[in-house]
């Protein structure tokens, strides 16, 4: 069995009136380990009632574990029941649950600790199938065997059976109780038959598998998406999706991707479809469940009706997922140019099929334990239908809600926090001894704000689940399919019903919050060789444009990497270092939304001014489509380079287009990383203070990963007193680290 990394012993406590309970504590041995689902055992605990009340279990341990305690209890016919407690977080290192004693009962509590999800996932599950606690009723011949150790599984604690008791009991002494019952072992399931999905809703088993991703014995199968080659606005098509034991072969005058996929043949297949630019049909939901072909020359064929709106590219991107984990098994994205009613719809078999190869990799445990936020968008003619899903531990919830007119909608958000951050920058102005009010000012409407969208969005059964816990949730991760324009990182969480407010702070943000957009990479180790970094902090001719502290990011920078790295004084200049190829790029200057041809995103380079805007001092997005064309695949043999905007208003797409735009989508597709960018107009000094504090982290004796290191300088920005903290988003594995010189620094 697997040893827990630094698990720390001896942690565990309870607190509560001495006169009304007795506690006696058995902390684990030195040696016990984890079991092979990552679950070990704390501590062994019996609190028995004297005058009764409510005890506070204890774990003082780190945020890099999560904390549980099984507790057992007898109900008032006899039997023995289990149910798992959370320990929520506190501070820094102090984790609690309250737990009801009554009078004269007796609790066994074993204290867990996992660092993955999914061991509190399979602790949960098997729990809740009654596996660890449901005893034979008073008056059996169980009655008078020997009272049970605490219900876990002896694989739980890791240390073997304690008095020969059909559960294991960690090797604890003097922690039975007296007159209680052994539980009876839960009756074996039948084996579901080679390809058969588990009944709709059903618990997984004690120790079963997720997707692949817990020991499972997953199979390979084919998938493959096709749509027609061309399309025309206002006529209806279809995009047909397929699963296969056996390779596919292509339809003629399609737009195709394909892929080879693992799956957990004994559970059943979500496939949803995300649109750009087209709609669905009458009838066609977005998600079907179905099941992996149980024989080689059976085919799964799903059909999606879908419509175009109106003439552009249309965009399908295609999931795969195996609940309970929520991250895509494949991805397949596809574009197609829609032409106008009257350009009619071609002759397809002209057309040869035209084959793309996905990127597919089942997604890492450690990224799957993750708390996830996946937002999926089908948007069209304006109109947005988001479909969220919240998954912790083992709770998944979802929500789903319609924006007639998103655009509207997110020019309303980015309005509201203009004029927060307008008057906070007055009233500094006007009275400087005002600026920590003020500051207390912004906090508490952006925070509004924030809470207003949450409630809006997320729906109740989301906020619930991320209120209850809030204060266990860190290197919180959102996969989307290409929604890049909310500001969740400022989105707030906020109680419903019955919860109970806090005072503290939930922004997203702050809760280390990173994003992944379907089908880009998603590298954990960077190499960056000092010689292929480009830092660029235009020194602005117009006094006006003139930024007095992009200057110190490029320094820092080049002092972290002990070289000096290159620069680009132009567009021509940069587009020349990316055609080259870079391992880091670094902008610190000005941008913008550009509403003249090509509407789209650009950088502003020294020249620049409004006054004269002919192209020729700005690189948009439309350049970096160019310079940096959308992969077909993962590039062999190259690395994915990191790209840092530190820029207003370049980290986020507009809503509406039927084309998709923005220097985010367009860097990730193109076979980035890692990509940052700006939100919102964000001040100097603020952002500096953030690079330079990210850098540092994440380049200096650190060596942290880039979810560490983007928190840490989140936390530098909050304290500056300014909203910049939360306008950075974060495109990137939260585990991925630099490497500096990792690929033989010539330097």
């Amino acid at each position: 069995m697997a040893r827990v990394p630094d698990m720390p012993r001896g942690m565990v406590d309870v607190e509560g009136d001495a006169e009304a309970f007795e506690v006696r504590i058995e902390h684990a041995p030195e040696h016990a380990g984890a079991n092979e689902h990552g679950v070990a055992t704390l501590a062994d605990v019996v609190i028995r009632g004297r005058a009764g009340g409510m005890a506070t279990m204890i774990v003082r341990g780190t945020d890099d574990f999560h904390y549980a305690a099984v507790v057992a209890r007898e109900d008032s016919a006899g039997f023995m029941h289990a149910e798992l407690r959370h320990l929520e977080r506190q501070d820094d290192d102090l984790y609690t649950a309250d737990i009801a004693v009554a009078p004269g009962e007796m609790l066994h509590l074993t204290v867990v600790a996992s660092d993955f999800e999914t061991g509190m996932l399979w602790l949960e599950a098997t729990v809740a199938a009654g596996g660890m606690g449901m005893s034979a009723g008073p008056g059996s011949a169980a009655e008078a065997a020997p009272p049970p150790p605490p219900l876990v599984p002896d694989d739980v604690l890791g240390v073997g059976p304690l008095g020969g008791g059909p559960l294991g009991g960690g090797g604890f002494t003097s922690t039975r109780s007296p007159g209680l019952a052994p539980p009876a072992p839960p009756a074996a399931a039948p084996a579901p038959p080679a390809g058969a999905a588990p009944p709709a809703g059903a618990a997984p088993a004690p120790g079963a598998p997720a997707g692949g991703l817990d020991g499972a014995s997953p199979v390979p199968a084919f998938v493959d998406a096709e749509i027609p080659a061309r399309l025309v606005a206002g006529v209806e098509f279809d995009a047909v999706v397929r699963l296969s034991r056996e390779e596919l072969v292509p339809t003629a005058g399609t737009a195709r991707q394909k892929a080879t996929a693992r799956f957990d043949p004994t559970r059943e297949i979500e496939v949803g479809v995300q649109l750009r630019g087209l709609a669905f049909a009458d009838g066609t939901l977005p998600v079907v469940t179905t099941t992996l072909p149980a024989t080689p020359d059976e085919t799964r064929r799903l059909v999606f009706r879908l419509r175009p709106e109106e003439p552009g590219r249309g965009h399908i991107t295609v999931t795969f997922t195996q609940p309970p984990v929520v991250a895509p098994l494949a991805v397949l994205a596809l574009s197609t140019p829609v032409l106008p009613p009257d350009a009619g719809a071609g002759d397809p078999d002209s057309d040869d099929p035209r084959v793309v190869t996905a990127s597919v990799a089942a997604p890492p445990r450690s990224i799957a334990d993750l708390p996830t936020l996946v937002i999926d968008e089908s948007i069209a003619g304006g109109a947005s239908d988001l479909l969220i899903t919240a998954k912790i531990g083992g709770t998944v919830v979802k929500n789903s809600v319609h924006l007639a007119r998103k655009a509207e909608y997110i020019q309303g958000v980015y309005a509201e926090l203009t004029r927060i951050r307008s008057e906070y920058l007055e009233t500094v102005r006007a009275a400087p001894e005002e600026a920590e009010e003020a500051a207390d000012t912004v906090r508490r409407e952006v925070r509004s704000l924030g809470a207003r969208i949450a409630r809006e969005l997320l729906g109740d059964e989301v906020n619930k689940l991320l209120w209850s816990r809030r204060r266990r949730i860190s290197h919180l991760v959102l996969q989307t399919s290409g929604e890049l324009d909310i500001p969740w990182e400022m989105v707030h969480l906020v109680p419903v019903g019955t919860q109970r407010p806090d005072k503290d702070r939930f922004f997203l943000g702050d809760l280390g919050l990173t994003r992944w957009m379907y089908g880009t990479l998603r590298p954990t180790v960077i190499p960056i060789n000092a010689s292929r970094v480009v830092a660029i902090a235009p020194d602005y001719i117009k006094p006006e444009y003139k930024l007095s502290r992009t200057g110190e990011e490029v320094r820092r920078l080049g002092e972290l990497l002990a070289r000096s790295p290159r620069s680009a004084a132009d567009p021509v200049e940069l587009r020349q270092a990316i055609t080259d190829g870079f391992d880091l790029l670094h902008f610190a200057g000005h941008g913008r939304w550009r509403e003249a041809d090509p509407l789209g995103q650009e950088i502003a380079f020294a020249t620049f001014s409004e006054d004269h805007d002919d192209g020729s001092a700005s690189y948009t997005d439309s350049d970096a489509r160019r310079d940096l064309p959308e992969l077909d695949g993962p590039p062999a043999g190259a690395s994915a380079p990191f790209v840092f905007l530190s820029a207003c208003d370049v980290g986020r797409l507009r809503s509406g287009a039927t084309g998709l735009g923005g220097f985010a989508e367009v860097f990730l597709r193109g076979g980035v990383g890692v990509f940052i960018g700006c939100s919102w107009a964000v001040r100097d000094d603020v952002t500096s203070l953030f690079v330079r504090t990210f850098y540092e982290k994440l380049l200096g004796d650190d060596h942290a990963t880039v979810g560490e290191a983007v928190l840490t300088a989140r936390h530098a920005a909050r304290d500056a007193g300014d909203l910049t903290s939360l306008a950075f988003t974060v495109f990137a594995d939260p585990r991925a680290k630099l490497v500096a010189g990792a690929r033989g620094d010539d330097s």
